[in-house]
């Protein structure tokens, strides 16, 4: 293999190592639910 080969492969596994992090990570709640209890209306 040449160079240019192991450099896109490196890249794909890369970006397939970050779309699995990002998709494993627990979602962080944006705004409020008003059942939080910081009496916000």
């Amino acid at each position: 293999m040449d160079w240019q080969t192991l450099t896109a492969a490196g890249i794909v596994v890369m970006t397939l190592t970050i779309f699995l992090v990002r998709l494993a990570r627990p979602k962080k709640k944006s705004g409020c639910g008003h059942d939080c209890g910081c009496n916000k209306k």
